[in-house]
């Protein structure tokens, strides 16, 4: 009879252990959980109006960053941080991977990989958002004081 009984206890036990820790907890909750129509992304993110040009590069520029899908290259005099996250109207999703002091301060190139897309995309005003600071890239080098910028 004893046999039968221990897993019922166990049961209670692990039950009392799970009520005891949600409501010794319970005063750390905040507010209702998310739902699938809240965005993941904070909402502070600010969106500026940009000259957006296209350009083709490859290999690595001079931070030891590859140009790639997403590289972007603001003004030195942009108040958007380097390595910052953005979303491009008319390009998408990309990241500052440099400055350039060459460039105005509302200014952005923005990379494509073959010299077709970037006679397509050529030379834009476009919507940017600044949705959060992003971080180094591993495999790079770079001082985030360099400056770098191909030719335009």
């Amino acid at each position: 009879m004893m046999r039968k009984l221990i897993p019922a206890f166990i049961f209670m036990v692990i039950m009392l252990a799970i009520l005891t820790i949600a409501l010794f907890n319970a005063d750390k909750i905040d507010g209702e959980p998310p739902t699938a129509n809240q965005p993941l992304i904070s909402q502070t993110s600010k969106t500026i109006t940009c000259q957006a040009t296209a350009f083709n590069a490859y290999g690595v520029d001079s931070n030891g960053i590859d140009y790639g899908p997403g590289y972007c290259i603001v003004s030195s005099y942009s108040d958007i941080p380097l390595y910052s996250l953005l979303e491009i109207d008319q390009y998408g999703e990309g990241q500052v991977m440099a400055k350039s002091a060459g460039l105005e301060k509302n200014e952005i190139l923005v990379w494509y990989n073959a010299p077709s897309k970037v006679d397509m995309f050529g030379q834009q005003t476009v919507k940017v958002k600044v949705m959060e600071k992003g971080d180094m890239p591993i495999d790079s080098t770079s001082n985030p004081n360099t400056t770098n910028t191909p030719d335009k």
